[in-house]
């Protein structure tokens, strides 16, 4: 009934749209047909009851295999950037990294608990920068003595606590988290969260719980809790995109 009654008001509006477009001729043909093609769409992505619709021009929207599809994280061996390099302050490691990476490149950073004095905000502070030039949204993902997950947050959320000199208490705060073994201490710090998602999800749960949770990532993690890569909203939402377009003849 939510997916009837949003698919519903995303008509009222296409046909609103639509009748401006024709009345004050702000589009062509094909502007009135997406129109009228959004509130099926809506419908579908929101229910998951869409299994096949055929548009004019060959537009085509196939859902429901896609979004049952198992999730397909970016692998961790190839999207994060191991902790041993920040701890050891090892910029020419830092260099190698970044002129490897390409633009645009999804990018995490994993820290472990319980290291001491190994790692300085410092460092962590520039890899952040370094990295973030590659993925404004990079993420820094902690795990525990045993690699798993703990928690994750946003590289600027941690850069902002590693570099603001009006509030050294929250660096403090941060590091003696990371140098603990203490799970919730680094939860208690603001800005991580310990939401994942199981790595045999499918694509329209992890929207979901991307939806509930606003975020447009997310780290899967296997059932012993082992951090298996990084899930991102733009990629699921590109597949189903695909589905869009006409197959080439």
């Amino acid at each position: 009934m939510q997916a009837l009654l949003i698919a519903a008001a995303v008509l009222v509006i296409g046909l609103a749209l639509a009748y401006g477009i024709k009345r004050f001729s702000l589009g062509d043909s094909v502007t009135l047909i997406a129109l009228m093609i959004i509130p099926l769409l809506a419908y579908g992505v929101v229910s998951g009851d869409i299994s096949e619709f055929t548009a004019p021009g060959g537009w085509g929207a196939k859902f429901r295999e896609e979004a049952k599809r198992t999730i397909d994280p970016v692998p961790i061996s190839s999207s994060i950037v191991e902790g041993e390099f920040v701890a050891k302050g090892d910029f020419v490691q830092l260099e190698n990294v970044d002129r490897n990476l390409a633009p645009g490149e999804p990018v995490s950073m994993t820290l472990q608990l319980g290291r001491g004095d190994y790692y300085q905000a410092p460092v962590i502070a520039e890899y952040i920068r370094t990295l973030s030039q590659h993925d404004p949204d990079m993420s820094v993902v902690v795990i525990d003595s045993a690699g798993k997950y703990v928690a994750s947050a946003k590289g600027s959320v941690v850069l902002a606590q590693l570099t603001d000199p009006k509030n050294p208490d929250q660096t403090n705060q941060l590091m003696g988290a990371l140098r603990g073994s203490d799970p919730a201490a680094i939860l208690k710090t603001g800005g991580f969260s310990d939401k994942s998602i199981a790595d045999t999800a499918s694509n329209v749960e992890a929207l979901r719980k991307m939806q509930s949770e606003n975020t447009a990532r997310l780290v899967a993690v296997t059932p012993a809790r082992m951090p298996e890569g990084v899930v991102l909203r733009d990629l699921i939402v590109t597949r189903l995109l695909v589905e869009l377009a006409p197959e080439d003849k």
